[in-house]
């Protein structure tokens, strides 16, 4: 059975491929792989559940990265928008000790050499780690973006995700191309 949320879900997905057909192979690839890459983020956002978390509490919903501007800047898009009740707030140049005050870690692929550290030093504190690295979701993180035949898909490490006392949607799992458990 669908609730309303996973229905919203498919029915932007759906609405986003209606538009990229009717629009034509020209103003399609106008949207930059970044761009959407920063739209799956949102929705990874808006289909995760932390442990505790209370709606209507008013609190800001906080997206880290380490370095600046992620994905092309297209992430900075998300900062002011709502998830629920919850302002999303993107922090840029967060250091490694402040991950932790994070509930998602944006871990660009510039990033890639320091993933596995990253990851054992977050432990199982409650931050949905997302990346555009290869392998990332067997190095242990959360999500992982990768293209394949041009289009933007994902892959969900859901032990991981369970480890950390996050849960994600049933919808989203369905979703992603391999899910690791």
């Amino acid at each position: 059975m669908l609730h309303f949320g996973s229905i919203r879900w498919l029915a932007g997905g759906l609405l986003a491929l209606i538009v990229c057909l009717a629009v034509g192979p020209s103003r399609a690839q106008a949207i930059s792989e970044e761009a959407v890459k920063a739209g799956f983020v949102f929705n990874f956002v808006k289909f995760t559940q932390w442990t505790g978390d209370r709606e209507g509490d008013g609190r800001p919903l906080n997206i880290c990265t380490p370095g600046a501007l992620p994905l092309d800047g297209q992430l900075a898009l998300l900062h002011g928008r709502m998830v629920g009740s919850r302002k999303l707030v993107l922090r840029s140049h967060v250091a490694v000790s402040d991950w932790r005050t994070c509930q998602v870690l944006y871990l660009p692929h510039a990033e890639a050499g320091r993933t596995e550290t990253t990851l054992q030093g977050l432990g199982s504190a409650q931050v949905l780690t997302i990346s555009d690295q290869p392998g990332f979701v067997q190095a242990g993180g959360m999500i992982g973006l990768r293209v394949e035949d041009n289009r933007v898909r994902f892959d969900v490490n859901l032990l991981a995700a369970q480890r950390a006392g996050l849960t994600l949607s049933s919808q989203m799992l369905k979703l992603a191309g391999q899910v690791l458990q």
